[in-house]
């Protein structure tokens, strides 16, 4: 008699696919790097940020009215002094007067970003006049945040004050959060160089 043949099972029979799932995982990296990135604060790079010893990041960027406090006459000073970082400061003074299109430096003294996406600068005159104009740019921001899905209690100001800008005009943008009823102030700063 001969002997019979086993037939062996097939290997492919028990073996999941895993095509599919490898498609899911990307899908779901997508969307999570996708909504990671839409939620970020405009950042000016003409604004030398301030040094803070214990720097916390600011975790969430809903309901932040932004606005860039500059110190044009400190950054012109320095891009006419002899540090070899001087040609690098004329070039932020040329970005931030293509940025705001404005050809006279000394009258950006702060920077904002609407929520339609234009750019528009302040001038320090008198101190209530500035105050009354970031008052009212405060209180556009927060109508078109009300009427998005953004809980009125998570609105805030995030001052990017220029490390050289004079204290006053961080007091002019507090003084005006506090008229547009805006008490949450976020200033923002980089951590201490060691």
């Amino acid at each position: 008699m001969g002997k019979k043949k086993v037939q062996q099972a097939n290997e492919d029979y028990g073996k999941l696919d895993m095509s599919s799932m490898i498609d899911c995982c990307f899908l779901l990296l997508i969307f999570f790097i996708v909504n990671a990135t839409a939620l970020t604060v405009s950042k000016d790079p003409s604004v030398t940020m301030p040094q803070a010893t214990k720097p916390t990041d600011l975790e969430d960027a809903k309901g932040c009215i932004v606005i860039n406090v500059f110190a044009p006459e400190k950054m012109q000073e320095f891009a006419k002094s002899n540090d070899p970082m001087a040609p690098n400061e004329q070039t932020r003074i040329n970005k931030l007067m293509e940025t705001y299109k404005c050809n006279d430096i000394t009258r950006i003294h702060y920077g904002v970003k609407t929520h339609k996406g234009e750019v528009k600068y302040f001038t320090s005159g008198t101190g209530e006049d500035v105050v009354k104009k970031l008052e009212d740019f405060i209180k556009d921001e927060k109508k078109a945040l009300e009427a998005t899905k953004i809980d009125p209690k998570q609105f805030r100001v995030y001052i990017r004050a220029d490390a050289r800008a004079d204290w006053s005009r961080t007091f002019n943008v507090i003084g005006a959060a506090n008229n547009a009823e805006v008490p949450d102030i976020v200033f923002g700063s980089l951590p201490a160089k060691k």
